[in-house]
């Protein structure tokens, strides 16, 4: 029986993950400014996107635990194929929002699938397949966004037919690469067992807390990056392809930077949570700074400082909530880090539509600064006197 090779995966992820990287960057500015829509309703398609896409989700990892894994995941990738297609005709109102939000849903099963599917590769670390797929997800957002910026210049509407043929490939290297192994599943009958296991104690649930709340406003204010960010250089007359740019950069900095703190952490043993503060320090610099930022170079720092901190914290924090609670909710707590930031992204387009509306950028930005700097700040002292205990 053929195994699964973990190239077949890189290389599905890297093209999946190219495909998306020209679409995600330009969905507000695409209601804002070629189907006219208010960014608040922007908001609104991306919120309810995201609400999908956290059902999805749970709806991938049932299927694979429950069901026929490689059915569902090719049926998956059709539907997206098909709501891709079908927006190279059909991009205008109500029908843009709908066949992305559908794209969203299938695309969000897809994923889980193929991601508890790399978890089965035998012949690697689960933890060097996931940086892999991490790194290669990376990669495919800095070719997407730096060909993104070429194709608008011609004519957006090509955007969806490449995304449309990139999906057809990914297609093809599912149906003929991805090995689903059948794996009898061993129920244990010993239910007094989970009972007795060890739970989280009271002072790593409030540090995990601590952090998670501000890792989802981070989110929150990172979600005007992929939203609002865009119509607003619009405004001040910098172009999209040079708004796609900043997003090449932010990808470039993340591969090149992940392996650098990876050296560095392992050459000085680095404190987990001195990075995950740095880290969250410079996201208050980094949006504090947008709201004097009027023209590209202010941005582009902007971003450089955003992605820093991204490359600092973010894969941090997985790693601190998974130290601090017990095996017997390790899943449990993992999950909480995901939905913190799913709801980051499902409802940071929608606050900054709403308060550009009624206030303006710089309100935005001064609003979401406060937020995390707070949020950073009662995070560290709830660690601190903590660990402590």
């Amino acid at each position: 029986m053929k195994s699964l090779k973990l190239r077949w995966l890189l290389i599905g992820n890297l093209i999946s993950s190219t495909g998306m990287s020209f679409i995600w960057p330009l969905t507000t500015v695409y209601m804002h400014d070629y189907l006219g829509k208010s960014l608040a309703l922007a908001g609104i398609v991306l919120f309810v996107e995201s609400l999908i896409m956290i059902g999805g989700s749970y709806i991938g990892g049932y299927i694979y635990d429950h069901g026929n894994g490689r059915f569902w995941m090719l049926c998956s990738i059709m539907v997206s194929i098909i709501a891709l297609l079908l927006l190279v005709f059909f991009n205008k109102w109500p029908a843009y929002p709908i066949l992305l939000i559908i794209n969203g849903f299938t695309g969000a099963i897809a994923n889980t699938i193929i991601n508890a599917l790399a978890a089965s590769i035998k012949n690697h670390e689960a933890s060097y397949v996931f940086n892999m797929m991490y790194f290669m997800a990376n990669i495919g957002v800095v070719l997407g966004t730096l060909i993104v910026g070429f194709i608008v210049k011609i004519n957006i509407r090509y955007i969806f037919v490449v995304t449309f043929l990139l999906y057809v490939i990914f297609f093809i290297i599912a149906l003929t690469k991805y090995v689903f192994e059948n794996i009898q599943i061993e129920k244990n009958t010993n239910h007094l067992k989970k009972e007795l296991l060890q739970k989280t104690s009271t002072n790593s649930i409030l540090i995990i807390g601590g952090i998670l709340l501000t890792y989802l406003m981070i989110q929150v204010g990172y979600a005007q990056w992929q939203s609002n960010l865009s119509v607003y250089m619009q405004s001040l007359g910098i172009g999209l392809n040079k708004y796609s740019y900043l997003w090449t950069i932010n990808g470039v900095i993340v591969v090149i930077g992940q392996p650098i703190i990876s050296f560095l952490d392992k050459r000085y043993g680095i404190n987990d949570f001195k990075k995950v503060y740095v880290g969250y320090v410079m996201f208050v610099i980094a949006f504090a700074s947008l709201i004097f930022a009027k023209d590209y170079m202010h941005f582009m720092m902007s971003m450089i400082i955003v992605t820093f901190g991204e490359v600092i914290a973010f894969p941090v924090i997985p790693a601190i909530v998974a130290n601090l609670s017990s095996n017997s909710e390790r899943g449990k707590y993992q999950g909480f880090v995901s939905i913190a930031a799913s709801t980051g992204h499902a409802v940071g387009p929608l606050l900054g539509g709403v308060v550009v509306e009624m206030f303006s950028y710089e309100v935005l930005f001064e609003v979401i600064v406060l937020l995390v700097l707070l949020f950073t700040i009662i995070s560290l002292i709830i660690t601190y006197f903590n660990l402590k205990k």
